[in-house]
């Protein structure tokens, strides 16, 4: 474990000015690819400071740019002084660790290599950390957050996939989990909906927003319902908007100060 972190590390590149965005290449034994990840850090940091890490994750199709596309996210790490961190899905891995496609563990990649080189090679106080995504990566990091949930404070997700019978792109979760049919018990066993237990017994808050014209909406609100019913600590919100950036720009900050609530209680 040790050496693939130093061989992560040692991959680590910075691009921009010391005050803007910069990049890591990351690589471990769980994923066949590289991952790049943007990262932001506060313009205001002091020596030896650590702050809250957020790490977004970016929607299907998408890359580490797109969250970096849609939204300032050094205006928003300057504004909440976060470290904030978008890491590359390669473009469906759905963030899960493949039954199907040998090689292919994302859950397992992102906790041994992603989160500990962001926690260990960045200024990032590691009892402040969240994580939160669109689309895909909403699936994703409420996904990660219950099978890690001691790494993370709080998790969020916007326009999340919910249940991934209800995606639009079913072709590509099938590469991972397999046809869909009645009989394949992995569509229900990796969708967030059908895990409210584990959720549950993570025992930390989460924030969900949809768009109320978002072809996603049932599916959230029936996770939002399972969630209050079980007694999930979850924030709902709906308002107008699609499937679309503008909605994920103006949902942005509203998660972000959510997830600031906790750093100014602690």
């Amino acid at each position: 474990m040790r050496k693939l972190l130093a061989a992560a590390l040692l991959m680590l590149a910075f691009v921009g000015s010391a005050d803007a965005q910069r990049r890591m290449v990351l690589r471990g034994d769980s994923y066949p690819k590289a991952d790049t990840v943007q990262y932001y850090l506060p313009s205001s940091l002091q020596e030896g400071e650590r702050c809250p890490l957020v790490v977004l994750l970016h929607g299907y199709g998408g890359t580490f740019r797109q969250w970096p596309s849609i939204a300032d996210l050094q205006y928003y790490s300057n504004e909440f002084h976060f470290v904030i961190a978008c890491p590359d899905g390669f473009e469906d891995s759905w963030y899960i660790d493949s039954p199907l496609k040998k090689g292919e563990n994302y859950g397992t990649f992102f906790k041994e290599t992603v989160i500990r080189a962001l926690r260990d090679s960045l200024p990032v106080d590691a009892s402040m950390m969240f994580i939160s995504g669109l689309s895909m990566g909403g699936h994703g990091a409420l996904r990660l957050y219950m099978e890690n949930p001691d790494l993370f404070r709080a998790a969020g997700s916007m326009s999340g996939v919910m249940d991934l019978t209800a995606s639009s792109v079913t072709a590509s979760i099938a590469k991972h989990l397999g046809k869909k049919s009645a009989d394949n018990k992995n569509w229900r066993l990796y969708s967030n909906l059908y895990n409210i237990d584990r959720l549950k017994a993570a025992g930390k808050p989460i924030i969900v927003n949809c768009g109320a014209q978002d072809f996603l909406i049932e599916a959230n609100r029936k996770f939002a319902k399972a969630c209050a019913d079980a007694g999930v600590d979850i924030v709902y919100t709906e308002s107008p908007g699609k499937h679309e950036r503008s909605y994920w720009a103006m949902t942005l900050p509203e998660q972000l100060r959510f997830f600031n609530k906790f750093v100014n209680k602690h």
